[in-house]
């Protein structure tokens, strides 16, 4: 005889049953698109009936994003048959915004005639607690647990990944392997605790200091290690430079202050070694001789000839820093004319340092060197003052336009009124910055480089040498831009068919954007009137005009206005 308690309803009984399982339970009526969840599902997660609509989609928008695919893709394993069980783990998002690993499991057990899944019942199972052990051990086994870098495994790991990835594609790749100097009288004198505090200030300014793509590590001690993918020598050499100035830095433990640097040993592959072991030697061998150079915080490449040169343009830096004290940097100015009238619109500033031997050398013969060394903001400042400095005695105002570096626009702040203040400091109120397209695409000045932040600092903003590389039509729609500059590359090509029909491309693209166009490099005046007809607003190069220093540039000026 049936109990009188229990309800008769098939579905209900069904229902009940699910209920009682201790698992948390939901009931997907495919056809419908009507999904029934629990109390206790729904209590799991903090929230109360009502507060979920009874379908998948409302479920599925609590899930993680970065889950959604592969919990589909099991589904639908399921309902083609590839899967006896629907079996998932995903992230569900509570009620209080914080976030509950589940493990989810279904069947489904209505089929329509045609093999299409009607309905499908499963559960939920907490499984947080497990999910936290397995990334508390991953971590373990992967990470410093002092300075939160890769380990000595996870590193070595990378590496022949790396390694096998340069066999198949053969990409270039470096290895810095980096001891820090007079660590062990620190950690003698101070003890361990003040030495730990020095391991992880020195693991965060690495972090902070190599690349996205980079792996940095610590193998132990005082051993880290930087593996740098697609990295040639040229890249190697300036990141290295850098971590020895950065990690030469004072470091402030407390009330103590650590007087440490870092020795650095750089190998390549395939230059030193295609496989783990040969690689790590070299790089080894490569410290040993910074290590043993006579000084401390050097850096040192493996193979003599990169060597050499590196030394060669450690020597060129030294000079470019007594450059700066002993006045030999020189400032020029190039006229931009407008292609019709001739008349001057701005002048680009640039740069030339009076070698006391090589006589007067342009940017391209130095640039790198005072990048790698760190000079570029002293440079760029005193680059901007000399500018400034002109604009003052000049009894009208002229438009300025200059080349920046990444490094030197990050100091200048964050904000458009950090950039106001320092042109109004310099005695600048309008400057424009031309600007390469991988420096315009800079993820880290992307909130400043739009039109309005720009004008409120008092600056525009100019595509520069447009096609001088591979380069993007779509750049020339960011909202920053205020003209366009043609290199000097494509500008040259005027008077060839492919070369008239890219330059009238660009230019009518430019002015459906409303940029000035720009020819830069322009040969001579018949050049400049083959431009002009193709589109370029304004011309400058030295067929038209050379670069001039102040005074000349102040007369010439006074002539063409």
């Amino acid at each position: 005889m049936p109990d009188k308690n229990l309800p008769q309803d098939p579905e209900a009984l069904w229902k009940m049953a699910l209920e009682a399982v201790g698992d948390s339970v939901w009931d997907w009526h495919i056809a419908t698109g009507v999904e029934h969840f629990s109390a206790g599902l729904l209590q799991m997660y903090g929230y109360a009936e009502g507060d979920i609509e009874a379908t998948p989609a409302a479920m599925d928008a609590l899930t993680h994003p970065d889950d959604r695919a592969q919990m589909q893709s099991d589904r639908e394993a399921h309902f083609s048959g590839t899967e006896a069980l629907y079996r998932n783990e995903h992230r569900v998002r509570c009620k209080d915004g914080s976030w509950k690993w589940v493990l989810t499991r279904g069947l489904v057990i209505a089929r329509g005639t045609d093999g299409k899944p009607l309905r499908m019942v499963g559960t939920h199972t907490d499984i947080t607690a497990r999910k936290l052990g397995e990334a508390a051990i991953w971590q373990a086994a992967n990470f410093d647990s002092l300075t939160g870098l890769s380990n000595r495994r996870r590193f070595a790991e990378r590496l022949r990944h790396e390694l096998r990835r340069h066999a198949r594609d053969h990409q270039p790749m470096a290895l810095l392997a980096i001891d820090l100097d007079r660590f062990k009288p620190v950690n003698d004198q101070h003890g361990h605790a003040v030495g730990d505090l020095l391991l992880a200030e020195v693991g965060r300014r690495l972090q902070a200091s190599v690349r996205e793509l980079d792996m940095a590590a610590r193998l132990g001690g005082d051993e880290f290690a930087v593996l740098m993918p697609g990295a040639d020598a040229g890249v190697a050499e300036r990141v290295a430079h850098q971590l020895s100035q950065r990690l030469a830095e004072p470091y402030r433990l407390g009330p103590l202050q650590a007087p440490v640097s870092a020795s650095i040993g750089i190998a390549l592959c395939p230059t030193d070694g295609t496989e783990p072991d040969s690689l790590m030697g070299a790089a080894d061998r490569a410290l040993y001789a910074a290590k043993h150079a006579g000084r401390r915080g050097l850096f040192r490449f493996h193979t003599p000839h990169l060597q050499e040169l590196a030394q060669q343009r450690n020597h060129l830096a030294a000079e470019l820093r007594d450059a700066l004290k002993r006045g030999e940097l020189r400032l020029r100015f190039q006229p931009v004319v407008d292609a019709e009238t001739g008349r001057c619109l701005q002048a680009e500033l640039l740069l030339r340092w009076a070698h006391p031997h090589f006589g007067e050398l342009a940017p391209p013969s130095f640039l790198f060197t005072a990048e790698a060394a760190g000079l570029m903001p002293d440079i760029g400042d005193w680059l901007l003052d000399e500018a400034a400095r002109w604009q003052r005695r000049w009894a009208r105002p002229l438009g300025l336009s200059v080349k920046l570096g990444a490094s030197q626009l990050r100091r200048w702040g964050h904000s458009a009124a950090d950039w106001a203040a320092k042109l109004q400091r310099l005695g600048l109120p309008q400057l424009t910055l031309d600007l390469r397209e991988p420096l315009l695409h800079d993820p880290a000045l992307q909130t400043l480089l739009h039109r309005p932040a720009l004008r409120a600092a008092g600056l525009t903003l100019a595509l520069d040498d447009f096609g001088a590389d591979t380069c993007s039509l779509d750049s020339l729609s960011h909202p920053g831009l205020c003209c366009v500059k043609l290199a000097p590359q494509r500008v040259g090509l005027a008077g060839s068919p492919t070369g008239d029909a890219w330059l009238r491309c660009v230019s009518e693209l430019a002015r459906a954007h409303d940029l000035q166009v720009i020819a830069k490099g322009v040969p001579h005046a018949a050049a400049g009137e083959r431009l002009r007809a193709l589109g370029a607003q304004a011309l400058l190069g030295p067929g038209l005009t050379e670069a001039m220093d102040g005074p000349g540039f102040e007369a010439w000026w006074t002539r063409h206005s």
